[in-house]
């Protein structure tokens, strides 16, 4: 709605100097052009720095996030070779118990 307002007062203004009848008149379309115009582009700069600002902060999270995620993927590497080494030495104590459970019921 704005942004149709804006660009019907820069329609309106720029041709004013094609209607108006004397040069002040002129001048002062030219000045509210101007004006505009300027008011435009001081807007749309405001919107680029502010995109821009955002856009870094996105990246910045970004990074963050991947870095984050690569030491989660360290963590998880090194967890599941702990698991299996746990896993492993379970294994061979299981094994040693059992045995020896049967060498003492062999025995006795």
């Amino acid at each position: 709605m704005i942004k149709r307002f804006g660009c019907v007062l820069l329609l309106a203004a720029t041709a004013l100097p094609v209607l108006a009848q004397t040069v002040d008149e002129q001048l002062l379309a030219a000045q509210m052009a101007y004006q505009q115009a300027n008011n435009l582009q001081e807007q749309a700069q405001a919107r680029l720095t502010q995109a821009q600002a955002s856009k870094q902060q996105a990246d910045q999270r970004l990074a963050d996030a991947q870095m984050a995620a690569q030491r989660a993927a360290e963590e998880l590497s090194a967890a599941s070779a702990a698991n299996t080494a746990a896993s492993e030495q379970l294994q061979q104590n299981t094994r040693q118990l059992k045995e020896a459970w049967q060498r003492k019921e062999a025995g006795g």
